[in-house]
């Protein structure tokens, strides 16, 4: 059963306090608060503060995973002169950069072509829905109907749909907050990304924290059985540990972390 988060603090305390451990963290929804246009989305200048707070202390493996492209994912973060301390991963995991990392999945690469060619199609369907956007995003692309009346979304869905069944099976469609994902269909998500940059960091056999908003994000909870899942939204259908409501529950927990660190080094135990 997902527990409030804040109800947990103590088990939370003692498993983190005095642990190495990878803090994996979506951006949109959980970071960034979530806006009807992506490209606004920002983070919030004190959750970059407590970020690079957390890049600081050395028990701490800092990775942003997202859907988002890995080069928009880098410049919305922000963290200036720390990003060679911190590991992105971007398209879902398939493109993941880190100090020392390097990975782009081979099939959705071979498949980028392709997606160019739907993905055009696509947003040629789409011009005469009000509010449908389509975003390329180099290994994947993203269908945005946040800003679509009601009545036109079933419009969207059925011209998504379309798109990927013209693509023999190169692709597959995932759902999202007021999204359809069009991703390569390979064996990789956010879930298997944790696990490749856990092995990659040696640090597999170690505590993993894992804050996500997203139906994306359930491939990453259901991946770390024994670590510390947090779902940002309504705690329903999630294989979460904890839940949160919003995004300034997440800056206030991250917040929590610095400071249980900061007095764990001064001998408070």
């Amino acid at each position: 059963m997902t527990g409030r988060l804040f109800d947990h603090l103590t088990e939370i305390r003692a498993r983190t306090a005095h642990a190495r451990y990878l803090l994996f963290l979506d951006f949109d929804g959980t970071l960034a608060p979530i806006v009807d246009f992506p490209e606004d989305a920002a983070l919030p200048s004190k959750t970059r503060e407590i970020l690079t707070t957390l890049c600081g202390q050395e028990q701490v493996r800092l990775a942003v995973i997202s859907g988002r492209s890995l080069v928009d994912l880098k410049q919305r973060t922000g963290l200036g002169n720390l990003m060679n301390n911190v590991i992105y991963a971007g398209n879902h995991g398939l493109e993941i950069e880190g100090p020392g990392l390097h990975f782009g999945e081979p099939s959705a690469e071979r498949s980028r072509p392709k997606l160019i060619e739907i993905t055009a199609r696509l947003s040629a369907q789409l011009l005469s829905i009000p509010g449908a956007q389509v975003e390329d995003k180099g290994l994947s692309a993203s269908v945005h109907y946040r800003r679509v009346p009601d009545e036109f979304v079933a419009e969207v869905r059925r011209h998504a749909e379309a798109v990927i069944a013209s693509s023999n099976g190169r692709f597959v469609m995932k759902e999202g907050n007021k999204i359809y994902e069009i991703r390569p269909n390979v064996p990789w998500h956010k879930g298997a990304a944790v696990n490749w940059i856990g092995t990659a960091l040696g640090m597999q056999r170690d505590l993993a924290v894992y804050i996500g908003d997203d139906t994306t994000d359930e491939d990453a909870f259901s991946a770390l059985p024994d670590g510390v899942t947090i779902k940002v939204g309504p705690a329903a259908a999630t294989s979460a540990n904890y839940f949160v409501d919003n995004t300034e529950d997440v800056q206030h927990f991250l917040l929590w972390l610095t400071e249980i660190h900061q007095t764990t080094f001064r001998g408070e135990r």
